[in-house]
C-alpha cells in the first residue's frame, strides 16, 4: 500500500522533471549546451520512473527487468551521448555560440 503511494510519486517526480526539462531546453541556444542538457535530462528522468516502477511493482520478476533495463540504460544514454557530439565536433560542426 505504501509502497505503491511511494512508486506513483517517484513516477511523477521523474515526468515532471522530464517535461521541464523539455520545457527548459528552449532557453539554450547552441547544439552542444543542449546535448548535455539533454543527456542528464534523459538520465535523471528515466532514472527517476525506473525506480518507480521498481517501487510500485514490489520484489516481482518485473523489478528485476526495470532494474536490468536501468543499470543498461544508465551506461549507454552517457556514452551514446558522447559519441553523437564527439562525431558532431569531429565533422567540424559548429553551433551559433561557439565562435
Amino acid at each position: 500500500m505504501i509502497s505503491d503511494v511511494v512508486g506513483i510519486i517517484v513516477i511523477c517526480i521523474g515526468m515532471v522533471f522530464s517535461l521541464a526539462g523539455v520545457i527548459v531546453l528552449y532557453a539554450y541556444k547552441g547544439f552542444y549546451i543542449k546535448a548535455a542538457a539533454t543527456s542528464l535530462i534523459d538520465s535523471v528522468s528515466f532514472i527517476l520512473i525506473a525506480i518507480g516502477i521498481i517501487i510500485y511493482s514490489g520484489w516481482e520478476l518485473l523489478s528485476l527487468k526495470v532494474f536490468f533495463l536501468l543499470v543498461f540504460a544508465m551506461i549507454l544514454n552517457p556514452l551514446s551521448n558522447h559519441y553523437i557530439v564527439k562525431g558532431a565536433y569531429r565533422s567540424g560542426f559548429k553551433d551559433d555560440i561557439s565562435d
